[in-house]
């Protein structure tokens, strides 16, 4: 029987929560507890035909705890990435709430610790009156929201957050503050905090951006957007730790290529002056957009230099977009950022409070 349910949420996207949820799990296992982990409303998330409607965190989560349930019962409610509400005009929607709580009895029958993931926003679920503070109030849980803090305005976030959960006869038991710029650290321990905890809610972690932890390797972006490799198939597995976009004159590209280092460059597959340009610098890939092929020169300097050319159909904005989903993504059996998230919450997370039943 569950002695403790954590609802794990946040207002916005990419804010970390699935590593945390990792983290946090791999924690409460070297300490002797028994974890479940359940996600009552997902987002397909794979690019792959045929895997449209998987959201690949379930699996990838299910998978390192080793859950012996299918995805339909840790995730029963998978939506459509962006338009989804005509999937629900003719759905008995007092079912899929039904389909929810089953689902989560299920997972939460033998484990002492339970871990409930939240969508990407704070808000979905709402328009089946399966809203986050309903759904912890349920089951009884206590939400911890994990929120990138880029910008003063995630103390708003919390505090509108705050006063939905008293609404709903429930609350708020905690914050991490994750992925905060090192420029940022000092002033949100001496400024964010304080008015976040004035307001009666604890910081329980203030988390520094971690490159080793957010960074891919070219394979797993590859793979995420079903991208065709032309060349340079020898370097699919160095990390990726930027991602920048060619559109502009190659003089202008090489002093903006030169400023970083491992670096993603997306750009239209008929550029081949921009791929020139980015194969003199320290580039990890090249993605090729619009299922443009490049001049067949590029092909064996390419090689040559181990930097993949990856070709895809979308745009470039489009592009942007897929590869910005798998930035902080961990595999199964990715143990270099799995440990880097065990390491990096145990650093800076009071994780004994959250993880005491």
């Amino acid at each position: 029987m569950v002695k403790k349910a954590v609802y794990v949420a946040s207002t916005d996207e990419l804010s970390g929560k699935s590593a945390i949820i990792i983290a946090l799990t791999h924690i409460a296992k070297e300490i002797g507890e028994s974890v479940g982990y359940f996600k009552p409303i997902g987002f397909s998330s794979s690019l792959i035909p045929g895997r449209e409607h998987t959201d690949e965190d379930v699996e990838i989560i299910g998978s390192i705890l080793d859950m012996k349930y299918e995805s339909s019962v840790i995730c029963p409610l998978v939506l459509k990435r962006d338009e989804f509400l005509e999937d629900f005009i003719k759905i008995d929607v007092e079912s899929c709430i039904e389909n929810i709580h089953e689902a989560y009895e299920k997972i939460s029958k033998n484990v002492n610790l339970m871990f409930i993931e939240g969508p990407p926003t704070f808000s979905t679920g709402a328009f089946i009156g399966c809203p986050i503070p309903k759904l912890a109030r349920d089951f009884n849980a206590e939400i911890l929201l994990v929120e990138k803090a880029e910008e003063d305005s995630v103390v708003d976030n919390i505090l509108q957050v705050q006063d939905c959960c008293i609404k709903w006869g429930t609350r708020v038991f905690g914050v991490i503050l994750n992925r905060v710029p090192q420029y940022r650290l000092e002033r949100t321990e001496r400024v964010i905090k304080p008015f976040i905890e004035k307001a009666g809610i604890k910081v329980l972690g203030l988390i520094p951006e971690d490159k080793m932890l957010s960074a891919p390797t070219v394979r797993e972006i590859c793979d995420f957007i079903g991208g065709r490799v032309l060349a340079g198939k020898d370097g699919l597995d160095r990390v990726v730790e930027a991602i920048l976009i060619g559109a502009m004159t190659p003089e202008s590209a090489a002093k903006y290529f030169r400023k970083v280092a491992n670096e993603l460059v997306i750009t239209g597959g008929d550029r081949t002056d921009i791929i020139l340009t980015a194969l003199e610098t320290d580039v990890a890939a090249i993605v090729l957009t619009g299922n443009l092929y490049p001049n067949a020169r590029v092909f064996p300097k390419a090689d040559d230099l181990k930097v993949p050319l990856i070709l895809v159909p979308y745009d470039t904005y489009t592009t942007l977009q897929h590869v910005q989903k798998i930035m902080g993504r961990i595999k199964p059996k990715d143990s270099r950022r799995i440990n880097a998230a065990v390491n990096i919450v145990k650093r800076n997370v009071d994780y004994m409070k959250i993880l005491a039943t």
